[in-house]
């Protein structure tokens, strides 16, 4: 186990129109660097934005929330290139809240080779837009939405379904037409993303929820329950991931709680494999190979700033980093991605305290770190919209504006290429 890492300022402090850059010695010898390319004017005047953006077509699309009455709240296309506003789409002031727009996801609903952008509002709604900002579809819920919506293939019936979990349990499934095609009741808020994978391993998808109470609830492409239990014992689950943990068949689902567990569990049957404490608030979401030896880690962080790699099939801690210096509301979780396109992957760990650190995820050595005086309450998304063969980092901060992060290598040019390629994990993500 590598022993805790304590972050310390070691070269330099700037603090000019409330952006902070801070320069760390980087334990890995690398020269990757965060550097950001532009800041969204998107602020509103409500300091807790804390749902992710989505990335595709050369456009961030970022979900804005706002203070109640107001017209502040929207969900905004901008240019991925320049962080231009494109359009936005009003929520009414009477529907505007911290909670006006979830986490956007882009996707081909109608099977046209063209993505369509999906969103759950405060209007009790799923809206589908194209990529220009028109209205194309309504999906009502019974309720507001928390969590992104899904699009996969789900059901037995051809072609792909969408997915909606709204805040107080109501499962829907619709199909590419918007007809409703079954529906389900969980006793329990969800505030944690649903996800669609074949967990069971018997060539169909099914579809995972993680409750407010502690419950996960495995549904069967038709809606019937395939497994139902109490994982987290009454404890919040918030955030979480999935992957291919062991040797077997079956997935794992990797669930985090308010209380600060975190649990691995078995998709076929719902047993929990595994269960580790990292303080309260854990937050997880990155599932790969970060340190190339053929065998995933997990990683997560708890509210007192200790990022911890795991082992994905012991839950053995492999090394612990801290990523803040003063205690903070909670923490997002990290994101894990190629941002120098080297082949190899990075840990990339946004902090309520404005910073996002650039971890090395074989080691926990901090790379680079960058900051602004605003907090941060969501993960980092990631995705290469320049085609350099680097991910880019796009960061939501709680002011509404979304910050896009590069990381340069020193000649300039990200490198392409390498002999180890992190197997990135996709699952259950929810902000408190």
């Amino acid at each position: 186990m590598k022993p805790t890492t304590l972050i310390s300022v070691a070269v330099v402090v700037f603090l000019l129109g409330g952006v902070v850059a801070f320069g760390f010695a980087g334990g890995s010898g690398s020269d990757a660097s965060l550097e950001a390319t532009w800041t969204s004017d998107t602020g509103t005047g409500v300091a807790a934005n804390h749902h992710a953006v989505a990335v595709a077509d050369n456009r961030v699309y970022a979900p804005i929330s706002g203070t109640g009455g107001t017209d502040e709240c929207a969900l905004v296309a901008v240019s991925a290139g320049t962080g231009a506003t494109l359009w936005d789409y009003d929520i009414p002031a009477t529907n505007c809240t911290i909670h006006a727009v979830a986490d956007p996801t882009v996707a081909d609903v109608d099977g046209d080779g063209t993505g369509e952008v999906l969103a759950a509002t405060t209007e009790r709604e799923v809206t589908v837009f194209d990529a220009g900002g028109a209205v194309t579809a309504r999906h009502r819920l019974s309720d507001y939405g928390y969590t992104k919506p899904v699009v996969a293939d789900l059901s037995p019936e051809p072609g792909t379904e969408t997915v909606a979990v709204d805040v107080a349990g109501t499962v829907f499934v619709f199909d590419a037409d918007g007809a409703e095609l079954w529906r389900a009741t969980l006793d329990e808020y969800v505030w944690a993303q649903p996800v669609v994978d074949d967990f069971d391993a018997d060539g169909d998808s099914e579809l995972l929820v993680a409750g407010r109470a502690g419950d996960a609830t495995l549904f069967a492409g038709d809606g019937s329950v395939e497994w139902s239990r109490t994982v987290a014992g009454g404890d919040s689950v918030t955030w979480g991931t999935h992957g291919q943990a062991d040797d077997d068949r079956p997935l794992e689902a990797v669930l985090s709680t308010v209380d600060g567990d975190v649990i691995a569990v078995d998709g076929a049957s719902g047993r929990v494999e595994w269960r580790r404490t990292v303080g309260t608030f854990a937050a997880v979401r990155a599932f790969g190979d970060g340190d190339g030896d053929g065998e995933p880690e997990v990683y997560a962080v708890g509210r007192e700033g200790e990022l911890r790699a795991f082992d994905a099939a012991s839950g053995d801690t492999e090394w612990v980093t801290e990523t803040v210096v003063e205690r903070v509301q909670m923490m997002p979780p990290p994101t894990l991605g190629d941002l120098d396109g080297d082949g190899e992957p990075e840990l990339l760990a946004a902090g309520n305290d404005g910073t996002v650190t650039l971890v090395d995820p074989a080691t926990g050595d901090v790379l680079s770190t960058y900051g602004r005086d605003v907090p941060i309450f969501t993960h980092a998304t990631l995705a290469d919209v320049d085609g350099d063969g680097g991910q880019e980092a796009f960061v939501m901060y709680a002011d509404g504006r979304v910050v896009r992060l590069d990381v340069p290598v020193a000649d300039g040019v990200k490198r392409i290429g390498g002999d180890r390629v992190g197997a990135i994990g996709t699952g259950l993500s929810v902000g408190t």
